[in-house]
């Protein structure tokens, strides 16, 4: 993988840095094509609907909203990313030639159809955290929390009321971060037998409201 040169990163997009990282917003055109191929490969809730990260990258990493994405670039490599949905369009979005191309016409329809309710989230007062991932060599700097934050300004920015995001119930680790900055549980759901088709069982939806300084700046 070729080293990203963050000298050629518009310094208007470099959000926050540290010694050796740096977060990106909104995403650059010339980081685009690596930043979706990041997004889609890391959604592991689409195993079973589309596949292993290699086929997620050839169905979905092909188009982004970069305005909707923040990644995080370490040692010159994507190394975290955090992305949302808003007024129901996400920051990928499926492309259903492709998906009838790669499965055929009648899977790759109701493949496709999956993938679109997968993918359809939140309500019209708030972003829907949609992705998000920090790597093991990008973590114990606090890049986890500053990509939370930067969602949190973004509420603020677009004039919504909150960010939304599930997890499944046994995501301890996703919680407790989303908890750190002021997320709360707001309610528990089975999935019943649908947990087979994402990969989970039983998630968990948070909600994060901006305090009331945020709200009045």
């Amino acid at each position: 993988m070729t080293a990203i040169s963050v000298d050629a990163i518009p310094p208007e997009n470099i959000v926050k840095q540290g010694a050796d990282w740096m977060l990106v917003a909104p995403v650059p055109d010339s980081l685009a094509p690596a930043a979706a191929r990041y997004s889609v490969a890391q959604r592991a809730t689409l195993n079973r609907i589309v596949g292993l990260p290699e086929v997620r990258e050839e169905l979905l990493g092909n188009r982004l909203r970069q305005d909707r994405v923040c990644i995080a670039i370490v040692e010159g490599q994507i190394a975290g990313l955090i992305s949302y949905r808003m007024d129901n369009e996400g920051s990928v979005w499926p492309d259903p030639a492709r998906y009838r191309a790669h499965f055929g016409p009648l899977s790759g329809s109701i493949r496709y159809l999956l993938t679109q309710a997968s993918l359809k989230r939140g309500g019209a007062d708030e972003l829907y955290l949609e992705g998000f991932k920090v790597d093991a060599i990008a973590r114990g700097r606090g890049i986890g929390k500053s990509l939370l934050h930067w969602l949190g300004d973004e509420v603020v920015r677009r004039g919504k009321r909150a960010w939304l995001t599930e997890a499944s119930s046994t995501a301890d680790a996703a919680i407790y971060v989303y908890k750190s900055v002021g997320a709360e549980i707001v309610k528990t759901i089975s999935l019943g037998p649908l947990g087979y088709v994402f990969d989970r069982h039983k998630i968990v939806v948070m909600r994060w409201t901006p305090p009331a300084d945020k709200n009045e700046t």
